[in-house]
Order: structure tokens, then C-alpha cells, then sequence
């Protein structure tokens, strides 16, 4: 059986494609550019070529197409023409996993880093888990050797609607992808209808966002701290008596008897959230083998692979940290701000906004978070094939200025960046510079790094 994926330098179908040459699939793919992805399923030996030709589709069985590739595209319309079965990134995915055990990941922040934790977990106590995600962990996207499939779920392109994992988390769920959900009452109609149908045996939801709140109220009783309990140090307690407090200035998980160490009270919010989430999962999971969670510190916390584009100290210039986060909502720059404080006090942003209709969205928003970052430098908005419509960098960068004293830069290219940065190193005064967003912000780093 032979299945081309066209978009196969994107960062979900590049995985999706080893995954299935694992599981004995013919595999080929294409892509316009050649994206590290793309060079990374080449030298995995899956024949990759750049371009959109229907020539490609030759003794094909089964077409998957990502999420930015539009149903118009000359291979997907001849596909379609020939009989070919066409398929989205998700419904494929979900095809491979049938009737294997899921645990599901999903949720608007967290979904990579969690899913990781919860594999690591697993794998501390002997089992051998599979894993698949959007993003990479110690150079790799997925881990396609075991029975137990822990996968992560996008509700950017309502994939996650196709799968009914035996275990799902949602880790949290705010308003986002104005390209596909047309208001936050539609993403969340969308997510009630799919809980009603599809209830998985063990659910958690986290809580402290309003649409997770509202399935957490009507769907589960099982949730871990909020991001305020956990700045508060105020304690939570499940009806299923999966226990979270604060003791001696750290945070514990109570499985059966056993204090699990979540954190100290001082690391990030989000950092002890997805801990938590990962714990209760797999204290869930564990508890249907009659197995316990392994003991943890924080020297195995630390020991776990750091995940790229999350977070990821790349290098330095001139003493300056250079690190690369993915961050491209409000709500995770605004928890980015707090792990970079509490990592090197002093910091700046590189800032590329992603997507014109999720910047026109959140740009006030965006506004208030950028405003309490200095120094800040603004690039022009990553479009990942929008049509310029609505507010632009620019903007926001008159705004900061117009409304605030702070030290704030624009910059039409990722290039006059790089310049402006080994011109004015020194006078910046930070320990860190972090490239943010979810295009291509991050050259910035190899452009540095080095120099």
C-alpha cells in the first residue's frame, strides 16, 4: 500500500509519514520548500521531492494531505479525479491507531511538552509506549516501536475530532484558530458535541481558562491546579483523590500513599501544570496495569529531553542567551514572560507574529502582553499563506511606542535583526534574547550562533 502525503515538511505529517513507513506503508511525499522536516524525512530514506505535479501520484493508493495544503492543489485534485482515497493528516493518523490502546493529548497550550512527559513517565517503569507529536524531542517527532500510543491531538484543524482515545487530556482550552473556528462559542459547541460522543474512559480537563472550565463543570470531575492555585500555594483535591498541595515549598502528587515531587513552588506555572497533567495521566494508565508511578525528583524533572522550540536555549552571542520558544498565542507569551524572568532575570523578545487572522483576533491582546516586554523587537507577521488583511507589525509597534516609555524596535527583515543585534549587543543589557513565534523567527539563532 503506497501513501504520498503532500505538505511532508510540516512538522505533524513529516512524523506521520515515518510512522507509517513503521508500519509498512510504501511511503513518498512533497512540499513547495525544503523545510528541516522535510530534510529529515529525506535522510530517513522516504523519497521527498519539492513541488506540487500530479506526476507524483503514480501507483499511489492513498493520498494525505495536510491541513495547510488547500483542497485546489493539482495533486489533490487529480487524486480526486483517479479514485484516489484522500485523506486529512488526522483521519490518517486515526486509521493507524485503531483498536490499539490512546492515550490523547490535546488542548490550546502544552500539548507537545506534556505528551513527552507522559512517555518519559511510562517509559521510567519499564513499558514502551509510542509517541506522536508536532513537535521534536531530542531531534525526533515520534517513536513508533510500542502497543500504547500516546498522541498528540490538534485542535488547530479539529483533527483531535477524529480519534476516540481511550485516555484523553485537554489540557487547557481558550479561544484560538480564527482560521477554523468562527468565535470561541463554536470551538467550544464543537468540543461539547465530540465529549457527548465520544467519551473516552478517563478524562481530565485542566481548569483556570473559560472554555475548559465549562467542560470541566459538565463532563469530569478530574483536573489538576490552576496556574493562580499554583502562584497562591493553594491546594487540589480530586473526587477520585488524585491530590495536589504544597509542602516545604514544593509541590506533591499524591499517588496512593507515594508523594510524587511535582516541583518547588518557584518554577513556572505552566512547567508545574503540564507536570501535572502528565502525572495524573499516567497514574490513571498505571492504575489499569495495577502498577504505581516510579519515585521522582528533580534531578530525573531535569533529566528529561528538553523539546525543541519550546523553551530551547540554542546558543549564545556575546554572553547573550539565545533561546527559541514557539510561542504565537497571548496567553503563552504571557507564560513565557514569567519562565524567562524567573530563568535569567533580564531578558528581550524577538517577536514574529503568526498568522494575520490570529493577530487581527488577539491583537489587543497582544497589545498588553508585549507591553510589560522590554526590550522588544517586532518582525512583520509570518502570513503561513493568508492574505494580508487587518492590522500588521507596524501597528503594534506604533502602538507600544504611542502608549508606553518602553524600549521597543521594528524590523522588516530577520536579517536587519541580526545586524541590529551585533550592533547594539552590549548596549541591551540582557542575559537572554528569545526568538518568539511559530514561523520562521527562530534563523535569528543560526544567524548568531557562532558569530
Amino acid at each position: 500500500m503506497h501513501v504520498h502525503f503532500v505538505g511532508i515538511g510540516g512538522s505533524g505529517v513529516s512524523g506521520l509519514s515515518l510512522m507509517a513507513r513503521s508500519k509498512g506503508y510504501d511511503v513518498s511525499g512533497c512540499d513547495l520548500n525544503e523545510s528541516p522536516y522535510f530534510t529529515m524525512v529525506r535522510k530517513e530514506g522516504i523519497e521527498c521531492v519539492t513541488g506540487h505535479s500530479p506526476e507524483h501520484l503514480e501507483n499511489v493508493d492513498i493520498v494525505v494531505r495536510s491541513s495547510a495544503v488547500p483542497l485546489d492543489n493539482p495533486e489533490i485534485v487529480r487524486a480526486q479525479e483517479k479514485g484516489i482515497e484522500v485523506l486529512t493528516r488526522g483521519q490518517f493518523l486515526a486509521q493507524l491507531v485503531k483498536d490499539q490502546t490512546v492515550i490523547g493529548v490535546s488542548g490550546s497550550h502544552g500539548k507537545t511538552s506534556t505528551s513527552w512527559m507522559i512517555y518519559h513517565v511510562l517509559r521510567s517503569v519499564g513499558l514502551n509506549p509510542s509517541v506522536y507529536t508536532g513537535g521534536k524531542c531530542a531531534g525526533r517527532s515520534n517513536i513508533t516501536d510500542g502497543d500504547l500510543q500516546i498522541i498528540e491531538l490538534d485542535e488547530s484543524d479539529g483533527s483531535i475530532f477524529d480519534f476516540s482515545p481511550d485516555i484523553l487530556l485537554i489540557n487547557n482550552l481558550e479561544f484560538e484558530h480564527p482560521d477554523h473556528y468562527s468565535s470561541a462559542d463554536e470551538m467550544l459547541s464543537r468540543f461539547e458535541r465530540y465529549l457527548l460522543t465520544q467519551r473516552p474512559e478517563i478524562l481530565v480537563v485542566g481548569r483556570g481558562y473559560d472554555l475548559s472550565d465549562s467542560l470541566y463543570s459538565m463532563f469530569t470531575p478530574c483536573s489538576f491546579p490552576t496556574a493562580q492555585e499554583i502562584r497562591t500555594g493553594k491546594p487540589f483535591q480530586n473526587i477520585e483523590s488524585y491530590d495536589f498541595y504544597l509542602k516545604d515549598d514544593k509541590w506533591y502528587f499524591l499517588s496512593g500513599s507515594n508523594e510524587i515531587l511535582v516541583g518547588s513552588r518557584n518554577d513556572p506555572a505552566h512547567v508545574l501544570q503540564n507536570r501535572s497533567a502528565a502525572l495524573i495521566v499516567c497514574e490513571a494508565y498505571l492504575n489499569s496495569l495495577n502498577r504505581e508511578l516510579p519515585e521522582i525528583d528533580d534531578k530525573m524533572w531535569d533529566a528529561l529531553p528538553s523539546v525543541d522550540r519550546r523553551f530551547q536555549v540554542v546558543g549564545e552571542y556575546k554572553g547573550i542567551a539565545l533561546v527559541d520558544d514557539y510561542a504565537h498565542h497571548p496567553s503563552e507569551i504571557d507564560a513565557l514572560a514569567e519562565q524567562a524572568e524567573f530563568r535569567f532575570k533580564t531578558f528581550g523578545m524577538i517577536f514574529q507574529p503568526h498568522r494575520f487572522s490570529r493577530f487581527n483576533v488577539f491583537y489587543s491582546k497582544f497589545l498588553e502582553v508585549l507591553s510589560k516586554v522590554e526590550p522588544l523587537i517586532i518582525l512583520p507577521v509570518f502570513s503561513a499563506g493568508e492574505e494580508k488583511t487587518g492590522m500588521d507589525s507596524k501597528m503594534l509597534f506604533d502602538d507600544i511606542k504611542r502608549t508606553t516609555d518602553n524600549e521597543v524596535y521594528y524590523f522588516d527583515s530577520i536579517d536587519d535583526v541580526a545586524e541590529f543585534i551585533e550592533e547594539n549587543a552590549d548596549r541591551l543589557h540582557v542575559s537572554a534574547l528569545i526568538s518568539v513565534g511559530a514561523g520562521d523567527v527562530n534563523r535569528i539563532n543560526s544567524l548568531m550562533v557562532g558569530k
